[in-house]
């Protein structure tokens, strides 16, 4: 397996705290990777890392398969949680400029940067100066500047922070194209539960800025609990449900209620359709049906004892 981001025992202290400590992940190439917890965890502490802007104290980054260098960053493409705009300067001039410090000008730039504006929605702004934008179009620009010299790797480190609902997910939107277009590796960092399932096909749970937990939204819910899947029928006769429920792979258990049952396991949701036609089949019809899923609020609870929008507070160093 290939990845684009290695990082290993990474530690960082400012000031007597400690605001990495032993932090390892791995990235895969290709996918996208939601980083996810409180503010004050140490997301943003690894991105500076991963963008060059800090050193750790120890521990190793590996950039596609080499040693974290100058190269290695030229791949990154990093779209920070402040807007990095030049408010006095057009659209188009901000990419203009972004690309530059890439070494890419002349005519390749314009054509970039017109594409760039045209795919994000800002190609009626190109000549307007950035501080006349909506918050929601200057999110857009910023991650377009950080996508001028078409990185391997895109960081967005809090992209959707301070906007309205409906101009969040449009951002998603943009994020998932982006990258179904470009193949590129997508690491996502947010306190925003549901951005992270909207966008990640894997996710890591930072906590006091080590990785507490990794893997799939639904891997780490079946980690803390099971479905519950709570239905009453008509006529309604519990041992009748149970007895029919049981033969259905993947129930763990199924106990009665005064007019149903309710039915528990890894999964219930995608075993409804097979319930359905069961109960059907032997006279029964659904009229009341209620699911219940852990939350991967719930799975950070449950690891770590703190909410996701908790502000965490970082340990001070131990001293040798």
């Amino acid at each position: 397996m290939e990845f684009a981001l290695e990082a290993e025992g990474l530690t960082k202290v400012y000031q007597g705290k400690v605001v990495l400590y032993n932090f390892s992940l791995n990235i895969r190439k290709g996918e996208i990777l939601g980083l996810l917890g409180p503010n004050g965890a140490g997301k943003s502490t690894f991105i500076r890392i991963i963008s060059g802007l800090e050193e750790p104290d120890s521990g190793i980054l590996k950039i596609l398969g080499e040693r974290a260098g100058k190269i290695g960053r030229r791949k990154i493409g990093v779209a920070p949680q402040e807007n990095a705009l030049y408010p006095l300067l057009t659209c188009t001039e901000n990419l203009l400029y972004f690309g530059s410090l890439y070494g890419i000008g002349g005519k390749l730039a314009r054509e970039r940067a017109a594409q760039l504006l045209d795919n994000l929605g800002l190609e009626k702004k190109k000549n307007v100066p950035c501080q006349f934008l909506s918050g929601g179009m200057k999110r857009r620009l910023n991650l377009a500047c950080a996508l001028m010299h078409e990185p391997e790797i895109i960081i967005l480190d809090e992209p959707t922070t301070g906007l309205d609902p409906a101009t969040r997910v449009q951002m998603w939107k943009t994020v998932q194209e982006i990258v179904r277009k470009t193949g590129a590796t997508l690491l996502l960092t947010t306190h925003y539960i549901e951005e992270a399932e909207a966008l990640c096909s894997r996710i890591a749970f930072i906590n006091s800025g080590q990785v507490v937990a990794e893997g799939t939204p639904n891997e780490l819910k079946r980690r803390v609990g099971k479905e519950l899947a709570k239905l009453t029928t008509i006529p309604g006769a519990p041992d009748k449900l149970i007895a029919i429920i049981k033969k259905i792979n993947g129930i763990d258990a199924v106990t009665a209620t005064e007019h149903g049952v309710v039915i528990e396991g890894n999964e219930i949701s995608s075993k409804l359709p097979e319930i359905s036609k069961a109960l059907e089949k032997s006279g029964e019809t659904i009229v009341e049906l209620s699911l219940s899923r852990p939350s991967l609020e719930d799975v950070f609870l449950t690891m770590t004892g703190s909410k996701l929008r908790e502000v965490v507070a970082v340990e001070p160093a131990k001293r040798n």
